[in-house]
């Protein structure tokens, strides 16, 4: 079951919504609406309703909290998950694209990393960016964090295994931070495939408190509009046949549209700026 959060989100989500239709028609969906305020989200969820199982619409909540919500909303994508029989829930965020199919051989690969390693919640099948050292475990052909940083633990994006959680009693806390704290004192795992699907677009509209704030690159790129070329066979041939010491890295292997003047800001700027 995949579930989305959005908030807020308009040519973001229906970047992402297109991609799902486009490249993973097959995925069984639901979308969480965590209070929009801007109509044009309500109509994009509208108009890709097809894709659906459930759409939640939250009501709302004091503008200082909107953004409060999500472990809320991740608990109750999780309990849905469990009541209907799903055994993985697939967390993505409204400024996601896939860039090329989820399909059966791709999710083999991930299945198989949890077969391997039952310290493994989580399989985060994002592409990758420069903030932290990433090392290759062997054990299970993929990458992670160091033991000392806790982002090896959670994330608010990334495939879960239901039957791991439900075994450890799980319960989600109020934020990513908390549930990636909690993650790490019990030795739990997030790992990163060999073979990413999705990212974060770059230069998504940032939010505080509930409303949008102008930032970099503005006003030489109008946030939001930027998005990812779908990858093609031949892109995916070459990626699929590269040595695992090649980390996917989501500069080094994606195509943007829309970047225009930011385009040497997003090549060589600090990642954390262009993908948040």
């Amino acid at each position: 079951m995949v579930t989305i959060f959005s908030y807020n989100m308009t040519t973001e989500l229906a970047t992402c919504l297109q991609s799902v239709k486009d490249l993973c028609p097959e995925l069984k969906m639901m979308i969480i609406d965590d209070a929009s305020t801007d109509p044009r989200t309500r109509q994009i969820i509208d108009k890709y309703s097809s894709l659906f199982r459930e759409i939640l619409l939250q009501d709302p909540v004091e503008k200082v909290h909107t953004r409060g919500r999500l472990g809320v909303n991740i608990q109750l994508a999780y309990n849905y998950a469990v009541k209907n029989g799903y055994e993985y829930l697939f967390l993505v965020q409204d400024d996601m694209q896939f860039v090329r199919p989820l399909n059966d051989a791709v999710f083999a690969e991930y299945s198989a990393i949890f077969e391997k390693d039952s310290s493994v919640i989580q399989v985060d099948p994002r592409f990758l960016r420069r903030v932290g050292e990433l090392l290759v475990d062997p054990k299970v052909s993929a990458y992670t964090y160091s033991e000392t940083d806790d982002r090896r633990s959670f994330a608010d994006v990334g495939i879960l295994s239901l039957q791991r959680l439900q075994e450890l009693n799980w319960k989600f806390e109020k934020n990513e931070r908390l549930n990636k704290e909690k993650a790490h004192s019990m030795g739990l795992r997030r790992i990163f495939p060999f073979t990413p699907t999705i990212m974060h677009l770059p230069y998504p509209k940032l939010f505080r408190k509930g409303e949008v704030i102008r930032q970099f690159p503005w006003p030489l790129v109008k946030r939001g509009e930027c998005a990812f070329e779908y990858m093609s066979a031949k892109d995916i041939a070459r990626m699929d046949s590269r040595p695992i010491e090649f980390i996917p890295f989501a500069r080094d292997i994606l195509k943007t549209k829309g970047v225009g003047l930011a385009a040497l800001h997003y090549r060589f700027g600090d990642e954390e700026r262009v993908f948040s």
